[in-house]
């Protein structure tokens, strides 16, 4: 056992009961899923994870290794489903359900991947958003206080009166 692997499995555990209710004969089963899940990630394998709920008793790392890691390309489950991951705050990854302003730095960061393989997972079309709407909205608005456009626009108007 990797003792560092081991030790920030330890503490996400405690996080986790510190929080919620778990039985004292449960803590070990929590303690071993959650080292093999760390294990299975260190490793470089991606683990699949349930779309239905945050965690899923029934199942567990190696489960998930295996239906991932199978021999047909096979298309993964959203996190969440395609008409809940746009919100007018936020954008949430498909992926792994993180709730971002703009998936850009997200998806080439956290899973180095890009918009086009990210909707290619997913089949979404170029029309599906990638950035939240109000923050759009939000850097429109400074762009067009802070005059970009300008030039563009009067180079445009003086080549159509010519």
């Amino acid at each position: 056992m990797s003792s560092d692997l081991l030790k920030h499995a330890a503490e996400i555990v405690e996080a986790y009961v510190s929080n919620n209710e778990v039985q004292a004969r449960e803590l070990s089963v929590l303690l071993r899923e959650v080292y093999g899940t760390l294990t299975t990630l260190s490793s470089g394998i991606q683990v699949a994870l349930p779309a239905e709920s945050e965690s899923c008793p029934d199942s567990t790392a190696e489960e998930n290794v295996a239906a991932s890691t199978g021999t047909e390309k096979e298309k993964p489950v959203p996190f969440v489903p395609l008409e809940e991951a746009v919100t007018e705050d936020a954008v949430i990854c498909l992926i792994c359900g993180k709730a971002c302003k703009a998936l850009k730095g997200h998806l080439t960061r956290s899973h180095k991947i890009d918009f086009d393989e990210y909707r290619g997972m997913f089949d979404l079309d170029k029309s599906f958003p990638m950035v939240a709407p109000a923050y759009s909205d939000k850097r429109r608005a400074l762009a067009i206080e802070a005059g970009l456009g300008d030039k563009l626009r009067d180079s445009r108007r003086k080549i159509a009166a010519e």
